[in-house]
Order: structure tokens, then C-alpha cells, then sequence
């Protein structure tokens, strides 16, 4: 006996009307470590171990939203125009001790001195605290072309349904600020302070598919709950322009420097929705968006890969081709979660959604 599913929307389901959505929800945002200080050899000053003074690897809050709205036909396709954008900040506060025991606790800076030692050691150890607040945002556009998915097959139910491919274009944001606190024990104040910028802007195109899949259905369980599920892919090429600001404060005189770097990065993601329509033109979702960027920003400072090949304690360090370090941008990747919870609302004069077709 066939079996009629409960009134839902499809992938695409605007006809005619604009639809609003928004929410919010929560973040996962893993970034490259800040590695600051470190144990050094007593006999030469080599870096022995990197200490992770800052660790992105935590939660934030975020926020979502997009209008969608039909722009017509092209060549008897269905055309949608999609604005979206979200925002979210990660916040994060590491405390890391180092203790001197036959090596020695030393604090890197971020320029190279030719006239005395590039860091300062701390022969009986130190505390380092850190905080780390990154901003996390975009803004894009996107034209989609296709229309209803194809009719369920009268017998079956269905896996998977094609519903749109589309090209778009966006601009995002990753902006760090991190301050770093070096604390020598009996010292009332730190001994160093360094203050970090690290923004990065990401600007390219992308291309991305649609669909909706129906695994519950397909099984033949869960019909009466009113759920759809919808899928999107998505993959461009940006670039990705890092803008580095840092300021030392020290015994020594205080340093400061400032760099930028140009890269090419590919940004991949796969978002999943679970829709549930409350009303005729209403319906909630719960969106989760995965995303992978394959360049995140990453500091090398003067001596975080000192060789120690022919340099000592009291000379500027060098390789073991004999160039003197420098403060450098280098590249890592990272990888970002954000599931918001959205309300979906249809303006216009008839129904955002349509009848489920039937399925056996």
C-alpha cells in the first residue's frame, strides 16, 4: 500500500518568494600552536624543545545567516541567488611552566640583536600565560541553478537526489589577537610581554552542489517525523593575505616588527541540514558546516629552529648555511565546525512549502 509522507519542503523550494534565515550556535576552530619559549643547551644555546604556549583547539559561540531569493530561468533552469555570512570569536587561556634541569628556560624575540643573546634565559624556569581571541567570519554571494529535485520513484524511496550546482564568491576572516606574559619566579611583574596581531583575509570563488538525502526513508522508518535532509559540497581556490604586527617588551630595548605575506589556499567544506517545517512559510534547521583551509598563518620567531651550528650564547643566530634567523611567517592548516540552530521564514503571498511526493 503506498504511503503519503507528511507535507516538507524539498533542497529548493522557493518558488517565487525570498526566504530569510538566521540563527546561532557554537564554533570549533583548530589553528596552528603559538611556540614562544623553550629549553636551550646549556653547552651552545641549541633549542632543545618547543614549548606550546597558546593551543587553538576549543569552542566559541557563532552566528548565521542568509537571504535566498529566485532570480528566474536560464535556458529553462531555475536560477537562485543566495547572500550568507557568519561570525564567531574562540577564546583561549594557557598557562605553561618551564623548569631548568640540565638544560636552560629561554624566551625567543622577534628580532635578531647583532650586538648581545636574540632571547633571554632564565636559568631557574618561568611561567608563560597566554591568551589567544580570534574573530572567525565571512561574507559571500552565490547564483544556484537548478530547481525541485527529480520525483521520487514510485517504488523504493530514494538515497539521494540531485538538486543544484552553483558558482560563487566570498570574502573571510581569521584575526588573532595574542598576548604572551613571561613570569620568572619573585619577579611582581612580567619580565616580558609580547603583544601579537595575526589577521588573515581569504578572498576567492568556489563551486558547490546540493542535494537531499533520505537515508531514514530509504530504510522505511522514521516517515512520520516531518524531517528532510539536505547536503552541500563545496570547493574554490583563494588567496590569503597575512598581515603580522608584534610588539616586545623587555629588559632590552622594546622590539617591534611588522610583515605580510601572500598564499594561494584551497578552502573545502561539506555542510549537513536537518529541516523540520513548523508552518506553511516557517521551518527550523540545524546546520553544521565542516571546513578545511589548507594555509592558516603560523610564526617562526628569530630562533624557534636554531641549529647551533657554530653559534653560542652572545652571537646572532645562525643556520648551518651560516644565515641569521629571522622572524618569519610560515603556514599550517586548519580546520573549523560551526552548527547553528536557524529559523527559515518565506516572505511573499504563497506557500514556501510544498507536498512531499509520495514513496512506496
Amino acid at each position: 500500500m503506498r504511503r503519503q509522507a507528511p507535507a516538507q519542503d524539498h533542497a529548493s523550494a522557493t518558488y517565487g518568494d525570498t526566504t530569510i534565515s538566521i540563527g546561532g550556535g557554537a564554533q570549533f576552530l583548530k589553528l596552528p600552536d603559538v611556540r614562544f619559549t623553550f629549553l636551550s643547551s646549556e653547552r651552545d644555546g641549541r633549542a632543545l624543545t618547543k614549548q606550546k604556549n597558546s593551543i587553538l583547539d576549543d569552542y566559541g559561540g557563532a552566528a548565521s545567516g542568509s537571504i535566498e531569493t529566485p532570480l528566474g530561468f536560464w535556458d529553462g533552469t531555475r536560477v537562485t541567488g543566495v547572500l550568507s555570512g557568519f561570525y564567531a570569536n574562540v577564546e583561549t587561556s594557557n598557562r605553561r611552566s618551564c623548569v631548568s634541569a640540565g638544560a636552560l628556560c629561554t624566551a625567543q624575540s622577534i628580532v635578531d640583536h647583532p650586538d648581545g643573546p636574540d632571547s633571554l634565559v632564565f636559568p631557574t624556569g618561568f611561567t608563560s600565560k597566554a591568551n589567544r581571541d580570534v574573530d572567525f567570519w565571512g561574507v559571500g554571494a552565490e547564483v544556484r541553478f537548478g530547481g525541485r529535485p527529480a520525483p521520487v520513484p514510485d517504488q523504493g524511496g530514494y538515497l539521494f537526489r540531485f538538486a543544484y550546482w552553483g558558482i560563487g564568491t566570498d570574502v573571510r576572516g581569521i584575526d588573532q589577537t595574542i598576548k604572551l606574559r613571561v613570569d620568572p619566579p619573585g619577579e611582581a611583574n612580567p619580565v616580558i610581554r609580547y603583544d601579537e596581531t595575526l589577521d588573515t583575509i581569504y578572498w576567492g570563488g568556489y563551486l558547490t552542489i546540493g542535494g537531499e538525502y533520505n537515508i531514514l526513508g530509504y530504510l522505511g522508518i522514521g516517515e512520520s517525523w516531518g524531517l528532510r535532509s539536505l547536503i552541500a559540497l563545496r570547493g574554490g581556490v583563494y588567496n590569503a593575505e597575512t598581515d603580522y604586527r608584534g610588539t616586545y617588551v623587555s629588559p632590552r630595548p622594546t622590539d617591534r616588527l611588522a610583515l605580510t605575506k601572500d598564499e594561494t589556499t584551497f578552502i573545502g567544506g561539506v555542510s549537513f541540514e536537518t529541516r523540520k517545517q513548523l508552518g506553511a512559510r516557517t521551518s527550523l534547521s540545524l546546520l553544521t558546516d565542516y571546513e578545511y583551509l589548507s594555509y592558516a598563518p603560523e610564526m617562526r620567531y628569530v630562533d624557534a629552529d636554531r641549529s647551533g651550528c657554530g653559534s653560542g650564547p652572545g652571537t646572532p643566530q645562525v643556520d648551518c648555511a651560516g644565515n641569521i634567523s629571522r622572524t618569519q611567517i610560515d603556514d599550517d592548516d586548519a580546520f573549523a565546525v560551526r552548527t547553528v540552530l536557524r529559523l527559515n521564514i518565506g516572505l511573499g503571498p504563497t506557500g514556501l512549502y510544498q507536498e512531499a511526493p509520495p514513496y512506496k
